[in-house]
């Protein structure tokens, strides 16, 4: 009698239980990944993928010192179906492209559909990824029985946090409509009884017209009594960080002044805001290319905010900023003027001297450039910056050569 091959194959994994290393299917063509998608229905398993290649030093210390750990050998066995492809491969790479690989080692766990269940970015230690293994394999069993609860509108409030949060990883989107339709139903007590509500609105609804935001700042004491300062600093973090970001995508000063106005007031103290509001701007500004803006909110904090000691380190670390970031000739030019007012005020300013000098060949004036990285080399202090000198006068050459 001809034995089928699924059958055989699950006899097989069976017998890999003793080995002093976890055992892998490696992929080398289609008909292999198939074998293993088909493997993984069979079984009802996520399969679990180990993308790596062979100059990747972290991917040689995951297989002498995580796959050779005999608890993750027995688990990640019993549980899943395992997988290795090298990404500099035909076929790896085309793998490593469908599944959005940037950088190794990267492992994942993968639905029998070829969905991305879960993602591990970097080396991870034995008792780490034992966590990550349980914790997809809960996830796994539970979601279609949570689906089907909510779906059919008798899944709880503790049921839906946890459908929401295994969503997350796998479908951003379906995660986002149950929380909105959950964050809907939420009173002040459910953010005061409940701290993962907290969580869930500083993810999922953290406009600042928002009922969750509002709550927050209506009701900031209750929240502190409940939760504590820490979890009340740490919402407000959130909603400042991904409403910057969504004011600089979109070019909305009205939410950039109003997240200096409103949010930086709930998680610094009131000495820190003023340096705050202005990092807040520079980056503003600074992203959305409005370099006259970002010139004149450096010029007006130096002017209102630095003290005269500390002019010197604040030219400097804002032109090495600019320098480090930028191309545009006129951001540019304006460093080198930052880095001209340090150098006047301290002459014997090392660094703001030769870093001068560097802008000057960034903007094309090459002589100019190495006769100022010379006179900075007279003023040097130490070889080492002698030796930094000589280095951007060779960078500056190689400008002037290309």
């Amino acid at each position: 009698m001809r034995v089928p091959l699924v059958v055989i194959s699950i006899f097989i994994s069976t017998l890999t239980f003793a080995s002093d290393s976890l055992l892998f299917n490696e992929i080398k063509n289609e008909k292999d990944w198939q074998k293993v998608v088909e493997l993984a229905k069979a079984q009802n398993k996520l399969l679990f993928v180990d993308a790596y290649a062979d100059w990747c030093a972290y991917c040689h210390q995951l297989d002498e010192e995580v796959y050779t750990n005999n608890q993750v050998i027995k688990y990640f066995n019993n549980n899943f179906i395992n997988v290795k492809f090298d990404t500099e491969s035909e076929y790896g790479a085309q793998l490593a492209n469908i599944f959005g690989v940037s950088s190794l080692p990267t492992l994942f766990f993968i639905t029998e559909d070829q969905e991305i269940f879960d993602t591990i970015l970097g080396f991870i230690p034995a008792p780490a990824l034992m966590a990550y293994g349980q914790r997809a394999v809960d996830d796994f069993a539970q979601l279609p029985i949570l689906e089907k609860k909510y779906d059919d509108l008798i899944a709880t409030n503790e049921e839906k946090l946890e459908l929401i949060r295994i969503l997350e990883n796998k479908d951003f989107e379906r995660a986002a409509e149950i929380a909105k339709d959950y964050i809907s139903q939420l009173k002040l007590v459910d953010y005061l009884e409940n701290v993962e509500n907290l969580w869930l609105v500083s993810r999922f609804e953290n406009h600042l017209s928002s009922a969750p935001y509002g709550y927050m700042t209506t009701h900031k004491s209750e929240i502190i009594e409940a939760h504590g300062i820490d979890e009340y600093e740490d919402y407000f973090k959130t909603i400042y960080n991904d409403n910057l970001q969504l004011a600089i995508k979109y070019g909305d000063e009205n939410l950039l002044y109003q997240l200096i106005r409103e949010v930086l007031p709930e998680f610094l103290p009131e000495v820190e805001i003023p340096e705050a509001a202005f990092i807040t701007k520079k980056l503003y500004f600074g992203q959305r290319r409005n370099y006259q803006k970002y010139q004149f909110e450096v010029n007006s904090y130096m002017n209102n905010h630095v003290a005269a000691d500390s002019k010197v380190d604040f030219l400097f670390s804002n032109g090495l900023e600019i320098i480090e970031d930028q191309e545009d000739v006129a951001m540019l030019q304006f460093a080198a003027n930052l880095l001209t007012q340090a150098t006047a005020i301290n002459p014997t300013h090392f660094e703001a001297a030769a870093l001068l000098g560097y802008a000057k060949g960034l903007l094309g004036d090459y002589d100019v450039a190495i006769a100022q990285i010379e006179k900075a080399k007279t003023i040097a202090q130490n070889d080492e910056q002698k030796e930094m000198a000589d280095s951007l006068i060779l960078a500056v050459q190689q400008m002037k050569g290309s």
